[in-house]
């Protein structure tokens, strides 16, 4: 096994891999290696990524021209992992790299036993000291939401439940007369207020490193704050800081924001929600969490990962994962006007992690709560979005209907109602 350098056919400048280094580095491919292969094939790939090489495998001869693998970094999962380069000479069939080493993307049935959304374990953080994980098959550690087709890193779910701890997945009630006020420097409060509840490592609490202005980031004050912290950050945790940024727009590796762009060193991640017909994943506006750490000693501090979460408005935080629930606000915010007229208060809240009943977990689309003044009374209902139309969708919809009403009565819609104000009688005809 040679290090040969990439983008070539890797029959020149080869440098021979060390024999009990490449065994061990079988041994970790095959799922047999010990945490000595481990770490010293952790330290090989990643040596191999950072210096531009590719690993050319010596199971055809030394003459002939080699197979390759390529060095490759999962970052959602900040996991290494060896890729075949298929469009090259193939493995012998005997050759332990025959076989690829993890697909690209593990996915589970919509029935599996990994199904809710759950709150992300431990602290708020989304940064470890590279390289530690080297995985023969990239981790599952944070589930997906798949009844709805999304994925969900565990940089989103962070950002997730600092909106959930500043309550900004929440339209509170109209006041008595005129407009509420909406403003970005109002949401962007609540939420570094919120981050006071959070604690990036052991003592370090996520409101000393949380930055939102870009400015901070592109002028490097945020790498001096951070450098200097490192200096007594608690062993065994990686030095962190983020930036949560309201985005007009995501390119790639690129956040635009009010003011200017913010390049990203991995490709921003976004709920990988599936299209369906008449719907599909919600453009901007974005508020984006950004994970800074230090991926190596050579690049320095580095913005390496961002999650962008599509809102409702850009002064109104609440998360949306598809237009139809952007239309689906809009449409409330009317019901909210219209139900003000009778002296009855609607809010309404975007639930962003499961709620568990007797029957499983489920998560409605919202909640509606509402107050009469006229007769005191004081209720809720959710909402469920009922879309496809086959006999496998009809039956999960009832099953998730079921656990919905658990909670509180339900209202089931499509996506045409949202079209007219047929909606808007029957959500009128949840409060009586």
């Amino acid at each position: 096994m040679w290090l040969v350098p990439k983008d070539t056919h890797g029959l020149s400048a080869r440098v021979e891999v060390p024999k009990e280094l490449g065994a061990g580095l079988v041994r970790w491919y095959l799922g047999e290696g010990t945490e000595a292969d481990h770490r010293a094939s952790v330290s090989l790939v990643v040596t191999a990524r950072e210096n531009g090489k590719w690993l050319a495998c010596d199971c055809l001869g030394d003459d002939g021209t080699p197979p390759l693998l390529s060095p490759a970094y999962l970052s959602s999962q900040e996991t290494y992992y060896l890729r075949r380069l298929t469009s090259r000479p193939q493995h012998r069939r005997d050759c332990p790299f025959f076989l690829p080493q993890a697909p690209d993307r593990i996915r589970e049935k919509a029935d599996g036993a990994h199904f809710e959304i759950d709150y992300p374990r431990g602290l708020f953080n989304a940064h470890k000291d590279a390289p530690e994980k080297l995985a023969t098959k990239p981790d599952e550690a944070e589930p997906d939401d798949r009844r709805r087709g999304v994925t969900i890193p565990r940089l989103g779910k962070l950002l997730w439940m600092l909106l959930e701890a500043a309550g900004t997945n929440v339209i509170a009630g109209l006041p008595a007369e005129g407009r509420p006020s909406f403003g970005i420097a109002k949401e962007l409060a609540r939420l570094r207020e919120a981050a006071r509840r959070f604690e990036i490592a052991p003592g370090i609490p996520l409101a000393s490193h949380l930055y939102t202005n870009a400015v901070d980031y592109e002028r490097t004050r945020l790498h001096a704050r951070l450098r200097e912290a490192a200096k007594d950050w608690p062993v065994g945790y990686a030095s962190q800081a983020f930036l949560l940024l309201e985005a007009s727009a995501v390119h790639s590796n690129t956040l635009t924001t009010g003011l200017g762009d913010v390049a990203i060193r991995n490709r921003i991640q976004q709920a990988g929600v599936s299209a369906s017909a008449g719907d599909g994943q919600a453009n901007g506006p974005y508020l984006a969490l950004a994970v800074v750490g230090e991926h190596s000693k050579r690049e320095g501090y580095l913005a390496l990962r961002a999650y962008a979460q599509p809102i409702f408005k850009g002064n109104q935080f609440v998360p949306v994962e598809r237009v139809s629930e952007r239309r689906l606000f809009e449409l409330l915010t009317r019901f909210q006007y219209l139900m003000r007229a009778r002296r009855v208060a609607i809010a309404i809240k975007k639930p962003l992690f499961d709620i568990l009943t007797d029957k499983g977990f489920v998560r409605p689309q919202a909640i509606v709560a509402f107050r009469d003044y006229t007769t005191g009374e004081d209720d809720q209902f959710a909402l469920q979005l009922i879309d496809g139309d086959t006999p496998e969708d009809y039956e999960a919809h009832t099953r998730e209907q079921q656990r919905i009403a658990e909670i509180a009565p339900v209202l089931s819609f499509t996506q045409d109602e949202l079209a007219g104000d047929g909606l808007l009688a029957r959500l009128e005809a949840m409060i009586g």
